[in-house]
């Protein structure tokens, strides 16, 4: 689809719904802002520097603007990207390889204009930051779907946000594992690819998708900072224990890939966190390569 090597240093246009995004370097926003139709530079800053503090060390941005065929601009540096991620706990550091992490990240900022267009129609008007995140993951499994057939380039995106929020609880913003574990399980890649449009996705798994308020948000960050935080000493197995299931449910698939699936359950049940309702969303080994 995209040869990342080759385009990361050039301007060019990407697909995003019934619209086209114009993919920027930072380095060429001048010439990126030529490209552009009078009606959509308009809406955007002329000056260059606005932009280089808005990403800062970032490795994408998306800009979005209201035009019948422009959806926006997407500021792209994946030289900014790590080629792995890596978090501590068990008293190890544990390492996620990462592979085509610039085209997922591209697909990501895609996701976030497509998500914009979609708002106020499959999309309510109002969405919150991590609910836009993780929409815009979403539209990441739907293209790596499509392009690769597999869901591979999906799971590992689950890990990597997993990894994000363990590493630091900032990334929070970002943890869109939370609402990918149920959207993973139920479609295989081949049932993914058969939406012609994201818009299509959207409208068959959004409706009856559990939505988590701001107070079970924060309740889950209060948990994995008592049991990742670089400050927690003491054990509290009870500690918020109402939530420890559906948290390790959330991340057994990222545990049992990284450490094994003995070692993993065993850290599970260390810490209270073995999935015990049968209604709980259960991930096996070989729900991790469906495809």
């Amino acid at each position: 689809m995209i040869l990342v090597g080759l385009l990361a240093s050039a301007l060019f246009w990407a697909d995003v719904g019934p619209k086209q995004a114009l993919v920027c370097p930072p380095a060429a926003i001048n010439q990126c802002l030529s490209w552009l139709p009078l009606a959509v530079r308009q809406q955007l800053p002329s000056d260059a520097t606005r932009y280089s503090d808005a990403l800062a060390l970032r490795a994408a941005m998306a800009i979005p603007v209201s035009d019948s065929r422009v959806a926006g601009i997407v500021l792209w540096a994946p030289q900014q990207l790590a080629d792995s991620q890596s978090a501590l706990w068990n008293g190890r550091v544990y390492q996620l390889p990462l592979q085509q992490q610039p085209l997922l990240t591209l697909w990501h900022e895609l996701g976030h204009l497509e998500i914009h267009r979609l708002q106020g129609t499959v999309l309510p008007a109002q969405l919150t930051p991590l609910e836009h995140e993780w929409l815009a993951d979403c539209y990441m499994v739907w293209r790596s779907a499509r392009n690769s057939g597999n869901l591979a380039l999906a799971w590992q995106q689950y890990d990597r946000r997993n990894l994000g929020v363990i590493s630091d609880i900032n990334n929070l913003s970002h943890w869109s594992s939370l609402y990918l574990l149920p959207i993973l399980t139920r479609y295989s890649a081949a049932q993914i690819a058969t939406f012609p449009s994201y818009a299509d996705f959207v409208s068959d798994f959004f409706p009856n998708l559990q939505r988590y308020d701001k107070d079970a948000i924060a309740e889950f960050s209060s948990l994995l900072q008592r049991v990742f935080g670089a400050g927690s000493v003491l054990p509290l197995p009870d500690y918020m224990f109402w939530r420890r299931p559906a948290l390790g449910a959330v991340l057994k698939p990222t545990l049992v890939r990284l450490m094994g699936a003995t070692e993993a359950e065993h850290w599970l049940q260390q810490q209270r966190m073995w999935p015990q309702s049968s209604s709980t969303v259960q991930v096996t080994e070989s729900a991790l390569n469906r495809s």
